[in-house]
């Protein structure tokens, strides 16, 4: 399987397509704009979808549901391409990460959290690193 870092990524990028295979609440959470979600559990019913003859470049929160995608699409013929260290190596890299925008709370109501509260959780702990 064939491996880069967010830096070899961000020298082809936004030339190269891009997908996320992280769920849909942590993609809407932060993601590098541009990306294509394709969760992890639903890429093999969207394989018709993508382009043929193109190299993908998988990435995830961290790794692990990238190789595992990479290796789904290797079997079906695609070019594959996993980021390690997915987007918590992008974000720490210093590339663009796209956010979500603050959604509004109803006075009285209980404050909306996201669902998916890990990568969020990871990037306000980066952000308070740098």
């Amino acid at each position: 399987m064939i491996s880069i870092g967010p830096d070899e990524l961000k020298s082809q990028w936004p030339g190269v397509p891009l997908i996320d295979v992280r769920g849909r609440d942590e993609h809407a959470q932060a993601h590098v704009p541009g990306s294509w979600n394709i969760p992890l559990d639903e890429l093999a019913s969207n394989l018709a979808s993508l382009p043929p003859h193109t190299t993908m470049y998988v990435m995830c929160g961290s790794g692990k549901r990238s190789t595992q995608a990479v290796s789904l699409l290797s079997e079906y013929g695609f070019g594959a391409v996993n980021v390690s260290g997915g987007i918590t190596e992008w974000y720490r890299n210093g590339h663009p990460v796209t956010y979500a925008t603050a959604t509004e709370n109803v006075p009285g109501e209980r404050p909306k959290r996201p669902s998916s509260l890990s990568l969020e959780i990871v990037l306000n702990k980066l952000r308070r690193t740098r």
